[in-house]
């Protein structure tokens, strides 16, 4: 479940000196690493259970099965925790670096899937939510998730300013509309709300504007939602591209480039005949 190019915790800077005791090894290659059969075999039989237990928990919550198997799903489910807790404790025992793994963003998954266990009631809407976790280790073990997340960090800043400023022209817009038509909105909130809906072009029809006025400015929130959510999708589009085509480092300049290049175009490289020559040597 952990992706070959992302091994942090088989191999992290400052752990190459670490020797492990041969059990201890023996489990790190095991739960870890993914390059060895035993490890693709041990992530890939979690990978199922983990589906198999959402998949469960999803079929509790339809009438006439959560009736019928409701008790026997909550069994596997409680039988699968212990399982998850008895791995998260064997990974900990085996990383190369358990403070790193304890708070890397894997081992914080890890947690979060086993913390029902020590939470009472399994009613409860904390218990309930942490069951999410289960989901999220689905997403991130398969690698071009990781790598999709991984190259959207970069624009992380501008993201964060783009839906800052949707959110700043909702909330605008919203006591705008508040103040023009109080019959229609009942408080700012209702208008800041049905700005939301409005500038991402879904309009519930829950709130509708009935003056000129009104429509104009819903207009003019249209326009410039389209604008704006069309940035969002073109900062994550052309960062899809580069995690695409970057798919090979230059062997002159170490950019990555589109392994379609004949020539680097950051240093004009010519990418046949350096293989050639590392072949070569």
């Amino acid at each position: 479940m952990y992706s070959e190019t992302t091994l942090r915790d088989v191999i992290h800077p400052g752990d190459h000196s670490l020797e492990l005791s041969g059990v201890r090894k023996a489990l790190n290659i095991v739960l870890f690493d993914t390059r060895t059969l035993s490890g693709k075999l041990t992530n890939w039989l979690l990978l199922l259970l983990i589906i198999a237990v959402v998949v469960a928990s999803m079929l509790a919550t339809i009438h006439g099965v959560g009736e019928q198997w409701g008790s026997m799903i909550s069994q596997f489910e409680m039988w699968v925790l212990y399982a998850f807790a008895a791995e998260y404790l064997l990974r900990v025992y085996a990383a190369r670096n358990r403070k790193h793994y304890i708070l890397s963003f894997n081992g914080l998954v890890d947690l979060m899937t086993v913390l029902p266990l020590f939470i009472v009631g399994g009613s409860m809407v904390m218990v309930r939510l942490l069951r999410l976790a289960r989901v999220i280790r689905i997403a991130i073990s398969f690698p071009v998730v990781r790598a999709l997340f991984a190259s959207l960090k970069g624009s992380a800043q501008l993201l964060l300013g783009v839906l800052g400023t949707i959110l700043l022209i909702s909330v605008l817009i919203g006591n705008m509309i508040y103040i023009l038509e109080p019959g229609t909105f009942a408080n700012a909130f209702e208008g800041t709300w049905w700005s939301l809906v409005t500038m991402s072009t879904v309009g519930y029809g829950d709130f509708v504007p009935k003056t000129g006025l009104g429509k104009m400015v819903a207009a003019g929130l249209i326009m410039s939602g389209i604008c704006m959510f069309a940035m969002v999708t073109a900062v994550i589009a052309v960062k899809v591209g580069q995690m695409v085509n970057n798919s090979v480092r230059c062997r002159g300049c170490q950019h990555g480039i589109s392994d379609n290049y004949l020539y680097c175009p950051h240093c004009a490289a010519p990418q046949r005949e350096a293989q050639a020559v590392e072949g070569e040597g």
